[in-house]
């Protein structure tokens, strides 16, 4: 054990995400040789859930888990995110200052999943700036406008997606980037929309980082950063999938979807997702919501062969997913046809 390459990995954790984050974790720990210190934002995490995760370790034994508990009040009058105005997404930015004992760190979003050895993505060699990111296919004209005209953004800048970010803690430090960005969050707020990648954006003059290739932060979303920099072509992102490492799961979240809007087509990996759910110990919670939604949202999947008290859910009308078998009142999902997942009451939505 004391001989394997350690890799630090750091993750913002709150309560109502940690069935995702165990998941990302897992799919970290399966595709990785090496001895993963996974260092947890504390944001609001309960002890249950904290004792949850430490269960992972009946699973794997190439991890640790490190808490940093997170003062979420230092980041009171910043632009939160989204309508609920959440201060934690600040927290990754002061990531370098709160481990001072790393030199270096990858950071992912809780919506993230590890596809290939995330040392791949380690060994990448930053070239002596501060750090690596991949650029956001969904930079779209209404974001393009915006950093333009309010964030001083220039026609040739990279929209960086600050859901993975390869940093070299060692530098930020000596260039204190973290106080830095905290300022520009102050002087930008009014003109803030997606917080972190603007941030960046407005530090990063002149595309001042490492840019990553994109396997490394694959989003099954349409490219519209094309339109600005029409290097980063459809064949290029396909070649990246064939190749991925990292994928953000966004905009559609496999744990609510199962198809895109786009064209319906099936979510890249909803599949491999779920594999790794299956090894947390949130698993049944994480089905139960989902197939919750299924059976009240019902119009959005075909019921075929009802007979006998036994019918199939498809997904996008063609795949037999879920197997339900109703007796007395009573429904069993079964995931396949095989595995029970599920049993309930009939509900009336």
């Amino acid at each position: 054990m004391e001989n394997k390459e350690h890799i630090p990995v750091c993750y913002e954790g709150q309560d109502d995400l940690i069935d995702i984050l165990a998941t990302s974790i897992c799919s970290i720990c399966y595709n990785t040789k090496s001895f993963i210190d996974f260092y947890i934002l504390d944001c609001g995490i309960n002890n249950f859930n904290k004792r949850q995760l430490e269960k992972l370790k009946y699973k794997f034994n190439n991890f640790s888990i490190k808490y940093i508990p997170i003062d979420l009040t230092v980041f009171n009058g910043l632009k939160g995110w989204g309508k609920d105005n959440f201060l934690d997404c600040y927290s990754r930015l002061l990531i370098p200052k709160l481990i001072p004992e790393l030199d270096k760190v990858i950071y992912l979003d809780t919506d993230t999943i590890a596809l290939d050895d995330i040392k791949l993505l380690w060994e990448q060699n930053l070239d002596e700036y501060e750090i690596g990111a991949c650029p956001d296919t969904g930079y779209n004209k209404y974001l393009r406008k915006n950093c333009i005209e309010n964030l001083g953004f220039n026609n040739q800048q990279i929209f960086i997606n600050a859901g993975m970010l390869l940093i070299d803690c060692k530098k930020w430090r000596q260039n204190n980037v973290s106080d830095k960005l905290l300022n520009l969050a102050k002087t930008y707020k009014d003109h803030l929309i997606i917080i972190n990648e603007e941030l960046l954006g407005i530090y990063y003059k002149n595309n001042n980082f490492k840019i990553l290739d994109s396997r490394f932060n694959c989003a099954d979303r349409l490219n519209e950063i094309k339109e600005f920099f029409p290097t980063i072509t459809d064949e290029y992102l396909k070649n990246e999938w064939n190749d991925v490492v990292i994928q953000h799961l966004t905009p559609f979240k496999p744990w609510m979807f199962c198809k895109n809007t786009y064209n319906n087509r099936n979510l890249k990996n909803f599949e491999n997702f779920w594999f790794f759910a299956q090894i947390t110990p949130f698993y049944q919670g994480m089905v139960n919501k989902y197939y919750y939604n299924i059976n009240c949202n019902i119009s959005n999947h075909i019921i075929v062969n009802i007979k006998f008290g036994k019918y199939w859910i498809k997904l996008l009308n063609v795949i037999p997913f879920i197997k339900v078998e109703i007796k007395n009142d009573n429904k069993v999902y079964k995931l396949f046809g095989i595995l029970p997942v599920l049993k309930i009451r009939s509900i009336k939505c």
